[in-house]
């Protein structure tokens, strides 16, 4: 599964992707493009690295122990 966009036209293009058409994608991918995302997450989130603590507030919250959990114990055992 991937992302394709051809643009025919000079006209404007407008692409909608939620989260969980990412999600369903990246669920898509093999482990190695799985790792590749997570390598190009990190490195275009190196020039905000304050936005670790946020997304790690985030985690905390009620609503998002479920994702924290699973990935503490998928990525981390």
């Amino acid at each position: 599964m991937q992302i394709q966009v051809e643009i025919d036209s000079g006209r404007p293009v407008f692409i909608s992707a939620n989260a969980d058409d990412f999600g369903a994608i990246f669920a898509a991918m093999d482990s190695g493009d799985q790792v590749e995302v997570l390598r190009a997450m990190v490195k275009h989130m190196k020039p905000h690295p304050t936005q670790w603590d946020f997304i790690s507030i985030d985690l905390e919250l009620s609503d998002n122990l479920e994702i924290r959990d699973t990935l503490r114990r998928v990525l981390f055992p």
